[in-house]
């Protein structure tokens, strides 16, 4: 009931104007893209910094990552990121950097920095937070500003569940002439983890003052083999999908169909198992 009503008024507090929708964040990691973003219950990667930062805690070792696309000639943006992640005695933590440049209908640029952390009790309940670093060139303007996210995280066997909320109170770019305002969102999800965690059910929904920010998720990850994973999910508008492939939790490779084009990441980690 308290989990319930914490909920509630965490949605009624959704009273920024909306003038600008994401901002490169929810598109840096292709494994949460081909999930449809139903991410925020599972959060089991370095991109839990982006999703909800609460599942950081569950990184072991150091992880180094690259994230390239590969895009058809109609696709309108272009994107490129990294970051170096690790973990230690139920404290996680992950550095990304993103790029994103839109060719049309004017050229725009955005740059995310982003550091976050997060801290596990017990290895059931975990909290998170990151703090991100934006700028954008458009219009002949550069604006930037910083935005915080907050995330929760509980684990009770094979049922896993997550809550984040993004822009914090809202996050404003500003700019010399004008400025744009980030409408924070309320994330909820859950992850059901089947067939000795090979196969895994998501569902999450979005939360916002503004109904085209507003969506269901859903998404299934299915381990094939050792190393090799299919994806397929639902973000709210159309099915998305993808895969991965790894050797020895040593490198993994994450793809995703994005936007007529292809998105992909490479991870290099040392000590994870």
């Amino acid at each position: 009931m308290r989990i319930a009503l914490t909920i509630a008024s965490l949605s009624v507090l959704l009273a920024v104007p909306t003038f600008a929708q994401s901002f490169l964040t929810e598109e840096l990691s292709p494994r949460a893209v081909s999930l449809g973003g139903a991410f925020v219950g599972l959060a089991d990667d370095a991109a839990a910094a982006l999703w909800n930062p609460a599942g950081l805690f569950t990184l072991e070792g150091i992880g180094i990552l690259g994230r390239l696309a590969m895009p058809a000639p109609t696709t309108p943006f272009e994107i490129f990121g990294g970051a170096v992640s690790g973990g230690l005695l139920g404290i996680g933590g992950a550095l990304w950097h993103g790029n994103k440049i839109l060719k049309v209908p004017t050229r725009r640029e955005q740059t995310l920095t982003l550091v976050a952390i997060g801290v596990g009790v017990r290895e059931r309940m975990s909290a998170g937070v990151a703090v991100k670093l934006y700028d954008e060139r458009r219009t002949g303007q550069r604006f930037h500003g910083t935005g915080v996210d907050i995330g929760l995280m509980v684990r009770f066997g094979w049922i896993w569940g997550g809550l984040a909320v993004t822009e914090l109170l809202g996050t404003r770019l500003v700019g010399q002439r004008d400025f744009v305002e980030l409408p924070m969102i309320v994330r909820m999800g859950t992850a059901i983890h089947l067939w000795g965690s090979r196969l895994r059910l998501l569902a999450a929904i979005d939360l916002a003052r503004s109904e085209e920010l507003r969506a269901i998720r859903g998404g299934l990850e299915l381990q094939l083999l050792e190393g090799i994973t299919l994806r397929v999910g639902w973000n709210g508008r159309e099915l998305t999908w993808g895969g991965s492939l790894g050797v020895f939790y040593i490198v993994q490779t994450d793809f995703a169909w994005q936007a007529d084009g292809w998105a992909v990441s490479t991870e290099l980690a040392f000590g994870r198992r």
